[in-house]
């Protein structure tokens, strides 16, 4: 098994129509997210935004912007790396252009969102951090993956209140 980096980067991509490009993960954590991964060889945080796009979603990145991020200790499905667990996160904003031709292997479902859906999956996530949600039922049909709660707010795409942040926060420990 990989030993985790430590490092993570994430892609927002948005359409003309103000729509969110997302799907849900094929592998662990369960969730709706957009692209992501680690940095790992891939040289530096934008390259690796690049290739995580190109991978995921097979896209190519034509512009970035860098939003937000910060150290978040969330699991991942690798090894605990050199600083534990969590990741030093850095989102960005993409435009990006081509066919959409989703991996089998990292995305399922893969779709566009508008703001109005995107919420109704992030209090999805909030009844699951509650207990109102199974983990087979959040499994079976996901809110936003955990980890992107902080940052989908942080870019005011979703609203969510302090203290169900923290709540669920916890989920990804």
């Amino acid at each position: 098994m990989k030993t985790c980096d430590n490092t993570s980067v994430g892609i927002v991509i948005t359409d003309h129509q103000g729509r969110f490009l997302m799907f849900d993960r094929a592998t662990f954590p369960p969730g709706t997210a957009p692209a992501a991964g680690h940095i790992d060889d891939h040289g530096t945080v934008e390259d690796a935004a690049r290739a995580e796009v190109e991978e995921e979603l097979g896209l190519t990145v034509t512009g970035l912007t860098h939003v937000t991020g910060c150290w978040r200790g969330n699991q991942c499905r690798r090894l605990a790396g050199a600083r534990g667990t969590g990741h030093d996160w850095t989102i960005y904003q993409a435009t990006v252009t081509g066919d959409l031709t989703p991996s089998a292997r990292e995305t399922k479902n893969v779709r566009w969102i508008t703001p109005d859906a995107l919420q109704e999956l992030a209090d999805r996530t909030v009844a699951y951090a509650k207990g109102r949600i199974t983990d087979a039922e959040f499994e079976a049909a996901p809110g936003i993956e955990p980890v992107w709660m902080q940052w989908l707010a942080d870019v005011a795409a979703i609203h969510i209140g302090p203290d169900d942040l923290l709540r669920v926060d916890q989920l990804t420990r």
